[in-house]
């Protein structure tokens, strides 16, 4: 149940038939909202949401940018800077190395970097065309590590690698196919030596495990199945990578301890609960996973104590957190980027669950 907040109200009431005033305490729910802000050009549509330090690195799809938030108080999140560029539409993919963001733009098919060290004067660094000329289908999620981008095209249905050492000449340096089905690449998470890659939009969708110990040569050594198995896009902790599985309203744990070149990672637990209302992000801090839930609005909590059996614990709705799509959580907080809420909101994680 949630914590409730006492309002005292005048009331005229009637009292052996004269009239007087009194007051009653009306319970309405306390909300576990700290701060919101809401800007229909910078904020518009927004994507996902990444954190460092004081600063919320927001994407966004339907504004065409980057936009930086100060989150240093959190009930007053304002924003730093925008930045844009000719070839950068719907941001779907970003990453962020220290001082430096990568952008993945869907439909023109460019990586750009960017130096995001003066967030209120970012600067283009350089920029390449991933796939092939003529080429359909979105590029989605990407990855860095280590001097090279990972990023994933759902309509050739494959992983590329960017050699991106040299921010001003960014270049192609290998590709794998993921599927050749239905499903298309979607989210890409990395683990040593291995990429993690989830499919969405098919009858039957995989968590492909690419060996990219030779980024020229990158290797599909298997793949993970399962029917409610979908996106593969969430946090790893340790061993464990606790994913969202949009279409079913599902999460999993998926066990990556033995994970080799012959070895697949195991599915260790699954939620399958109508109340996660197509989750799409996952993030997670402590023994709790936490889920922007699409069709309804809001946040969803999960117990993970017992990665073999996740347990739902609340939710949480409000009309600004309206198609919630990123989603990060850090200390006390949840911080939710809403797609068509033009928003980023920030919650305090211990007030869900009161």
């Amino acid at each position: 149940m949630r914590g409730v907040d006492a309002i005292l109200k005048w009331t005229l009431i009637i009292l052996c038939g004269i009239p007087c005033l009194a007051y009653a305490a009306v319970l309405v729910a306390a909300s576990p909202i700290v701060g919101s802000l809401v800007d229909s050009e910078n904020l518009n549509g927004v994507e996902d949401v990444f954190l460092s330090g004081d600063l919320a690195y927001l994407p966004c799809r339907e504004g065409h940018c980057l936009t930086v938030c100060s989150i240093k108080d959190p009930a007053r999140p304002q924003v730093v800077g925008t930045f844009r560029d000719p070839d950068l539409d719907d941001v779907t993919g970003f990453a962020l190395d220290g001082n430096t963001a990568y952008l993945a733009s869907q439909s023109s098919h460019f990586l750009l970097i960017v130096d995001v060290s003066t967030p209120e004067k970012m600067k283009l660094l350089g920029k390449v065309r991933i796939s092939r000329q003529g080429s359909k289908g979105p590029l989605y999620k990407m990855a860095y590590r280590n001097g090279y981008c990972y990023m994933s095209h759902q309509g050739e249905k494959k992983l590329y690698i960017v050699d991106v050492r040299d921010k001003g000449r960014p270049y192609v340096i290998g590709n794998t196919q993921i599927t050749t089905e239905g499903d298309g690449a979607y989210c890409v998470t990395m683990k040593g030596d291995y990429a993690l890659v989830g499919t969405v939009f098919g009858k039957n969708n995989r968590l492909a495990v690419v060996n990219v110990t030779d980024p020229v040569h990158p290797r599909k050594v298997g793949e993970l199945k399962d029917p409610h198995l979908s996106e593969g896009i969430g946090t790893i902790v340790g061993d464990r990578f606790y994913i969202a599985c949009w279409p079913h309203h599902a999460m999993m744990v998926i066990n990556l301890s033995e994970m080799s070149d012959s070895r697949l990672p195991s599915i260790e637990g699954v939620l399958i609960d109508p109340r996660l209302s197509k989750p799409n992000r996952c993030a997670v801090v402590g023994n709790r996973a936490y889920f922007p839930i699409i069709e309804a609005d809001g946040v969803a909590v999960v117990d993970i104590s017992d990665p073999a059996n996740p347990c739902f614990v609340t939710s949480y709705s409000d009309p600004v957190m309206k198609k919630p799509y990123g989603l990060t959580a850090r200390g006390d907080y949840v911080f939710v980027g809403a797609r068509a809420g033009d928003s980023l909101v920030i919650l305090d994680r211990r007030a869900l669950e009161k």
